[in-house]
């Protein structure tokens, strides 16, 4: 009767524990996509001391994208670059990351390259 109960505490006891941690999870998909015509290239860039640290270049075609797995939610900063001209970026900034999937969409707006939240598909 004892080793019953006791199980089922130590399972009761499990389920609180994961249900817990998993509510506070900080994490989340951001998806980056391309709705130019031009081949660019995508990095985040990260601040150490002072200095930026480059991410990996990640090259999007024109209707491209790519996703990337934020394991803390915040403000990442990143640079946007055309592919024939890699050493100055068309647009450089920080886009708010928050703790769910998020979608941005690099655009043409008065001739210059913005990145800009996505429409979200499931809302009309």
């Amino acid at each position: 009767m004892f080793a019953i109960r006791s199980k089922l505490y130590a399972l009761a006891a499990a389920v609180l524990v994961t249900a817990t941690v998993a509510t506070c999870a900080d994490a989340g998909w951001v998806t980056i996509k391309n709705d130019t015509n031009k081949a660019l290239v995508v990095q985040e860039v990260t601040f150490i001391n002072g200095k930026p640290v480059r991410g990996k270049p990640t090259k999007l075609l024109g209707g491209e994208s790519f996703r990337e797995f934020q394991n803390t939610a915040g403000e990442k900063s990143y640079e946007v670059y055309e592919v024939t001209s890699p050493q100055r970026p068309v647009w450089s900034g920080k886009l708010n990351c928050k703790a769910d999937t998020q979608s941005f969409s690099v655009v043409v707006a008065q001739g210059k390259v913005n990145v800009v939240p996505a429409p979200d598909p499931k809302k009309p």
